[in-house]
């Protein structure tokens, strides 16, 4: 994927974070779209312990297999663990900051959430904008779990 950058002005970095487990079209879709609007892109990936506390299941694929999934596309330039939970504001903007990125992807599925009304802000006042990008309706690992345990019963 050719980066958008004519050299003129300094790389847009970008970054987004996610669980990540099983992998679908609709990942894809949207990291392909986050890195059309940025330079480079980094992608976080929940631990398999943070998943088992936040989201209450036990990933399907663990998080050392995730990142290396992640690392094979070409729209991702770099990969890495995270363990703080979106929902512990400040940390979470610390862990951001750290990477460093100029713009945050987020699904428009999490837009008007409780958890993005706190971090939003916060995360504008250290620099770092919030863009929202479309979510692929119908398709997510949760449904591709309940099809699967529907299947196996």
């Amino acid at each position: 994927m050719m980066a958008r950058n004519t050299g003129k002005q300094p790389p847009r970095l970008g970054g987004t974070i996610g669980a990540f487990d099983m992998l679908h079209v609709g990942h894809l879709r949207f990291l392909q779209l986050a890195r059309s609007r940025c330079d480079f892109l980094r992608v976080g990936v929940g631990s398999d312990r943070l998943l088992q506390h936040s989201k209450h299941l036990k990933p399907v694929i663990d998080e050392q297999q995730r990142c290396e999934l992640l690392r094979g596309l070409s729209c991702v330039n770099d990969v890495l663990v995270f363990d703080i939970g979106l929902d512990q504001t400040d940390a979470a903007v610390d862990f951001l900051c750290a990477w460093p990125i100029h713009v945050f992807f987020v699904s428009e599925d999490w837009a008007g959430s409780q958890r993005f009304k706190t971090l939003e802000p916060a995360l504008l006042e250290k620099g770092i904008v919030c863009e929202w990008l479309p979510y692929t309706a119908g398709i997510s690992s949760s449904d591709i779990r309940q099809r699967l345990e529907r299947d196996h019963q």
